[in-house]
């Protein structure tokens, strides 16, 4: 894939639509041409409002039909997108433009950065109102800085990533030779754009021909069978929610693919880890549900193909001369052009203890390949729970063995402070199918009989009260949120009666 022919290639697509719903709620499918057509319309009065090449464009905008058009813009001009997550606060979004030589903000809400001289209302991407842009911006002179973005990752709080445009042009590649991706193919994107994951599928698609819908995470439910696509991207708290209503009971095959649309030819998780029993009961209903790995820093660095896959792993290496690992068995990456060239905001000590002297980019993922290349992950470094007795173990081993109980849909292991003991939060899967008390408690005390002393799970919480992102216990990108979760549960993690 190559950014200076992309626009010129998909308008070759004449078949291929992209649809979204526009900031006035309508909702609009077009041809690729015909999108490309009015892509053209909004970089014409770019360029005579004063925009030229390497200015940024800042946008906070949800995941709609402007959003693709703004992007693509850019990309037809060669100005630089500084994509804002859609739910940073007006007052960080204001003390973030000042941080940020931009051209121009482009925002959906409203009130954002009032009275600001150079701000654009989405909606006014349909208007004839005039564009007022800071012709004095500066230009960025790098030739390969693609982008700019956020990721909050495992920690919680956002950092800034500056995108090579080298390293999204190669794994762009990557994903549409080793998937097979072409015309006809459809995709259904609600994961948001912000996130530059998304925007990689929308390069994907463009330039192999897929037809793509762009909608809003709350609606993906309802638009899986009315778009029919063939592929899907999610976090695994999506399969899991689909597997649970429609992959159970009396003939779960045809109620699955009623539900996802009855085109699926492949879904693939990531994101956090995923119960390897959901992975196989999947595919043993006939659905390719395949587990991927990367990271924003990066790129994909791991994943399972409709070709070859293994349950349990992340896949075989997509380069595997690129994978290395640390004598404390971390996962870090050497390429060539990997898809971030480093952080333009950080907090501490990140940009050393990631983009390395050497060249190297250290993932904070520890892990292992076997006999036949495939890769395993065991956790995360920084998420290592160090007992009181010295001993060190990954929390997403013992939530692997907690999720083999099939009325668990949901396992978190955390360390109490107060006592420093293991404590899982054990989120059931119906509370018609959890087991009397005495049972879970002797499920536990069997599962504590196979581990070694030090993993022992001293306390538990059994609730039905699932991580989302509304209840502060899933990140912007549906992982875990550990501190959330722990100060969700703290009064159960600290006081609950441990065993004897």
């Amino acid at each position: 894939m190559k950014f200076s022919t992309l626009l010129e290639r998909a308008r070759q697509y004449s078949a291929s639509t992209f649809s979204a719903r526009r900031v006035d709620g309508s909702d609009h499918q077009v041809t690729f041409p015909t999108l490309l057509d009015e892509v053209e319309t909004l970089a014409t009065r770019l360029t005579q409002a004063g925009v030229r090449p390497g200015m940024q464009i800042g946008l906070q905008v949800g995941n709609g039909y402007e959003h693709v058009l703004w992007d693509l813009a850019a990309i037809r001009l060669g100005v630089l997108i500084h994509a804002v997550p859609e739910e940073l606060t007006s007052e960080k979004l204001a003390a973030l433009m000042q941080r940020h030589d931009t051209a121009l903000w482009v925002c959906e809400n409203p009130d954002a950065l009032p009275g600001h001289p150079y701000r654009c209302n989405i909606a006014d991407t349909w208007t004839d109102r005039p564009i007022i842009v800071d012709i004095e911006a500066g230009v960025v002179d790098d030739p390969d800085l693609y982008t700019k973005v956020y990721s909050s990752g495992s920690s919680g709080y956002l950092k800034g990533l500056s995108i090579s445009r080298l390293g999204t042009e190669a794994l762009v590649a990557d994903f549409i030779g080793d998937f097979a991706l072409d015309s006809r193919d459809s995709h259904l994107i609600f994961l948001p754009l912000s996130n530059y994951q998304q925007r990689l599928s929308v390069y994907g698609c463009l330039w192999a021909g897929a037809s793509l819908r762009v909608v809003r995470h709350t609606s993906v439910f309802q638009e899986l069978g009315a778009f029919k696509p063939s592929f899907i991207v999610a976090p695994p708290a999506i399969y899991e929610n689909i597997f649970h209503v429609h992959g159970r009971g009396s003939h779960p095959a045809e109620k699955l693919g009623l539900f996802l649309g009855g085109n699926i030819r492949f879904m693939i998780t990531g994101m956090a880890p995923i119960r390897t029993e959901l992975l196989r009961a999947y595919n043993e209903l006939g659905f390719q549900l395949l587990e991927a790995y990367g990271v924003t820093e990066t790129g994909m660095i791991a994943w399972n193909t409709p070709a070859v896959h293994r349950a349990g792993s992340v896949g075989r290496p997509i380069h595997p001369e690129h994978l290395h690992f640390t004598d404390e068995a971390e996962v870090v990456i050497r390429r060539p052009f990997p898809l971030a060239k480093g952080y333009f905001e950080s907090t501490g000590s990140d940009g050393t203890q990631t983009f390395l002297t050497d060249g190297t980019i250290a993932t904070g993922d520890v892990g292992s390949l076997d006999a036949d290349g495939f890769l395993y992950l065991k956790g995360r470094k920084k998420e290592i729970i160090l007992t009181s007795g010295g001993a060190k173990f990954h929390p997403e081993e013992l939530e692997r063995k907690l999720t083999g109980f099939s009325w668990i849909r949901h396992a978190i292991v955390l360390q109490s402070k107060r006592a420093h003991e293991v404590v899982a939060i054990l989120v059931a899967s119906d509370a018609a199918e959890v087991p009397d008390s005495d049972v879970v408690d002797e499920a536990i005390r069997s599962l504590n009989r196979s581990l070694p002393g030090y993993m022992h799970i001293a306390r538990k919480v059994v609730t039905q009260t699932a991580p989302t992102m509304d209840n502060g216990m899933l990140t912007r990108n549906l992982k875990y949120d550990r501190k959330g979760i722990y100060r969700h549960f703290q009064e159960e993690i600290e006081g609950v009666k441990a065993w004897a």
